[in-house]
């Protein structure tokens, strides 16, 4: 309700702290006020109150009745058969914590926690998607769905920063996966599987190719930079070397001089890319012909 303090789960799927401004009941969303004094409308399912005093399941809103109500150290109630994955018979209620804090607590920009109680609880719930993958409304390129529900926490998107499951193709936020050894660039592609297809821990690896790489450099500075021409020696290459370890391309013997032979090679012959010389500028400029997503054949781009 209006004035309640709340945690909101954004497109980048962390928490954030703010308070509730206004209510819409028709679209379920609600103006919530953060802590920089930005305005959002966000959808009411993801929005988190504090804790309850209610004794009624914050899932269902029902009491106790037939079956007992299960409390979170950190938060609320929930029935063990609405909490995803159903809470075990033996959950001791002075040490059992929800799904949600869990995630509250696991993730982190750059990739959820990998190691401790969190990392390996956060590991077990996500072998588990608490919605029906199957009920989702897609578009045509299957980067967005109408119900706005992604990732293993349910939460919004669509954020450059998501990795695609090349099994299942729902997308996942940076922040959920436990996978990573580095941030994800902002046009990364990986060929990933998660949690839930695996039955397991995540997969994901990089495909070692020029041309996708200088594509790959390209567009994150132009999205950094907003400029669309960047000069070959001061930031491309640059960019390039000081970044080739996260880059992980499995390329990582390669001399300097071969990568910079390599790259100004794709950069001069591919029709992807453009160069200054071409609009009366200096030669040493280039830039993508388009901005566009590199697209591979189960390899996620984000």
């Amino acid at each position: 309700s209006e004035g309640d303090d709340v945690l909101a789960r954004w497109s980048d799927g962390l928490l954030y702290l703010g308070n509730v401004k206004r209510v819409d009941g028709v679209k379920q969303c609600c103006l919530v006020r953060f802590e920089d004094n930005s305005e959002f409308w966000v959808l009411r399912k993801d929005i988190h109150s504090a804790a309850g005093v209610e004794e009624v399941c914050c899932i269902c809103d029902a009491p106790p009745l037939k079956e007992p109500l299960i409390n979170c150290l950190k938060c609320r109630h929930y029935h063990p058969e609405c909490h995803t994955p159903t809470i075990e018979p033996e959950a001791d209620s002075d040490s059992w914590i929800c799904r949600q804090c869990v995630f509250a607590v696991a993730t982190k920009r750059g990739g959820a926690l990998k190691r401790g109680r969190f990392a390996r609880l956060m590991q077990f719930m996500k072998l588990r998607l608490p919605y029906q993958l199957s009920s989702l409304d897609w578009d045509p390129q299957h980067l967005t769905n109408q119900q706005q529900c992604y990732c293993y926490c349910a939460g919004p998107g669509w954020n450059l920063k998501m990795l695609q499951c090349g099994s299942c193709g729902q997308w996942f936020h940076e922040a959920c996966t436990q996978c990573l050894t580095k941030p994800l660039l902002y046009g990364d592609f990986y060929q990933f599987q998660c949690s839930v297809c695996t039955k397991g821990p995540e997969t994901i690896q990089r495909l070692p190719m020029t041309v996708d790489l200088a594509h790959l450099v390209l567009y994150h500075l132009s999205l950094c930079c907003k400029r669309k021409y960047f000069d070959f020696d001061h930031e491309i290459l640059s960019f390039t070397n000081e970044n080739w370890d996260s880059l992980l391309l499995g390329l990582s013997d390669t001399p300097r001089q071969d990568r910079c032979h390599n790259l100004l090679n794709a950069l001069n012959s591919h029709k992807d890319f453009v160069s200054g010389k071409e609009i009366k500028k200096k030669k040493c400029l280039f830039g993508l012909q388009v901005r566009y997503l590199v697209e591979w054949e189960n390899v996620s781009l984000y």
